[in-house]
């Protein structure tokens, strides 16, 4: 049995790490493994998530501006659409927000957040939090596509021949 590499991966790996707006008010940390943990005030969210190409979705989109049966509007500067398996932030039990909008570009991450209880929507950029650089193990590789590991003679995640 082969195994077949996971070609939205280096998406992942883009998205990797942790991510604070200007205030404090927001954090989210996403993993490789398509993992969102997000805190938003008072409340929590933990989920899956999906990544789509803008550009490959504008492409498979044509000239409708149609996603799942419904019109979506590109943003400026949108490089990767982020869909949430569960939307919802949860304080304890009780549902207070609901994740409307998801991307990334530009190097930041932008939500829409909707506050359930009145209905207004807030726009929330978050940044990296800038980590310390880990330095390279002895024969680890790390490839300009974001997969760091051992390989050979090429990338196991993009196919790029190792100089």
């Amino acid at each position: 049995m082969t195994s077949i590499a996971n070609p939205d991966y280096k998406y992942y790996k883009i998205l990797e790490g942790t991510w604070r707006d200007e205030k404090g008010l927001c954090e989210a940390i996403l993993n490789s493994g398509a993992g969102i943990e997000m805190r938003y005030a008072s409340g929590r969210l933990a989920s899956s998530y999906g990544v789509l190409e803008t550009m490959q979705l504008m492409l498979n989109q044509g000239s409708g501006g149609m996603m799942f049966g419904t019109p979506y509007t590109f943003h400026d500067g949108e490089e990767l659409r982020i869909t949430l398996n569960d939307r919802i932030v949860y304080e304890g039990d009780k549902t207070i927000y609901r994740v409307s909008e998801a991307w990334y570009g530009n190097e930041e991450l932008h939500l829409e957040i909707m506050d359930l209880y009145d209905g207004h929507k807030e726009n929330i950029v978050l940044t990296r939090v800038k980590e310390e650089e880990v330095p390279l193990a002895e024969g680890e590789y790390q490839c300009s596509c974001g997969y760091r590991g051992t390989a050979r003679r090429f990338c196991p995640n993009c196919g790029k021949e190792i100089t």
